[in-house]
């Protein structure tokens, strides 16, 4: 099985995510993009199922377009500062709220998710969703509640089901913890937003590969002052996350650096004086790999990372008359 050397990334971010949808129709439009991998987080976990395994007589977009048309809401009828909370009552094809309310002490989350599992299977393969073999590999991301970690699900070495997306989308305390195999699981993006070393770890690390990432940011370092309190909490949470994303950025920049000196301590004419150190070859054995260029554009490297443009992203979203509102909730 050939090792991937292209990859899409998708963050989670909850209604965020249906500029995903955008970013897709951006990619998609070349009939050439074909990622080895797709790996997402959260809603992005969702988009990438949707886009790696769509259902049999469904194209990759027409999954995800069809995803994004059973879940939007209508908000239009609300006052525009209330659209956000369109489906606090629920939504018919996403979640919807618990009625157990004399237990109400006893609960650890609002909605419960049911209606998400049935969509999802109306929308994906679920013959080649377990397949190890399929085409492109899946990335989905979770945190162990217990002992919280993140755990990876690849579907080249895990098989992979709807508890496994779901998982990745247990946004606490709107959504119940996902049960896999006696484990407990909440979001993925608690723990980390963008897998981008995770992704970095499954490439093809062979010397003098070209090695493809397209991440979609969902979030923004730059923003207009907040006017009110709804803006301060949506505020908050884009730079939380964008600063996650720059902390990621940073860490491969310096394995990156360490990449760079292992080949030239490699290179030298009269061998490498370190071969044999004990330390080298710890740090070897780690298998560090050169991070694309577009991060750091003062470097040559081997590589590439693409960031979707949000603006590309939205105009792709609202060139459909049917497309995603702004309006869709998240819980």
């Amino acid at each position: 099985m050939d090792q991937a050397r292209s990859a899409l990334v998708l963050q989670g971010g909850g209604a965020l995510g249906a500029y995903e949808l955008g970013a897709a129709r951006a990619l998609y439009e070349n009939n050439h993009f074909k990622p080895d991998l797709i790996a997402g987080v959260s809603i992005g976990a969702i988009t990438a199922v949707l886009l790696a395994r769509p259902a049999r007589g469904l194209k990759p977009l027409e999954a995800l377009e069809a995803f994004w048309e059973k879940v939007t809401v209508p908000g239009l009828m609300l006052p525009p500062p209330l659209r956000r909370f369109a489906s606090f009552f629920g939504n018919r094809n996403f979640f919807v709220p618990r009625l157990d309310y004399f237990d109400w002490p006893n609960w650890t989350h609002i909605y419960e998710t049911a209606p998400l599992r049935d969509t999802l299977k109306q929308l994906v393969d679920l013959d080649s969703l377990p397949d190890r073999t399929a085409a492109p590999a899946i990335l989905v991301s979770a945190t162990d509640l217990e002992d919280g970690q993140i755990r990876y699900f690849y579907s080249r070495e895990d098989t992979l089901t709807v508890d496994h997306i779901v998982a990745s989308g247990s946004i606490p305390p709107a959504f119940p913890m996902t049960l896999i195999e006696n484990r407990s699981y909440w979001d993925g993006g608690l723990f980390d937003n963008t897998p981008l070393g995770a992704v970095l770890d499954k490439l093809d690390n062979a010397k003098g590969v070209q090695r493809t990432i397209y991440v979609v940011n969902l979030f923004p370092n730059k923003a207009p002052l907040p006017r009110n309190l709804l803006e301060v909490q949506e505020r908050m949470k884009n730079i939380h996350f964008a600063n996650k994303s720059s902390a990621d950025l940073e860490t491969l920049r310096r394995l990156s650096e360490v990449a760079e000196l292992m080949e030239a301590l490699e290179s030298l004419p009269g061998g490498n004086p370190l071969k044999d150190d004990p330390t080298y070859e710890a740090v070897k054995k780690r298998d560090y790999i050169h991070v694309p260029h577009e991060l750091f554009p003062s470097r040559l490297l081997n590589q590439q990372v693409k960031y979707v443009n949000m603006e590309t992203a939205i105009s792709r979203l609202m060139r459909s008359e049917c497309g995603p509102s702004k309006d869709m909730l998240r819980p």
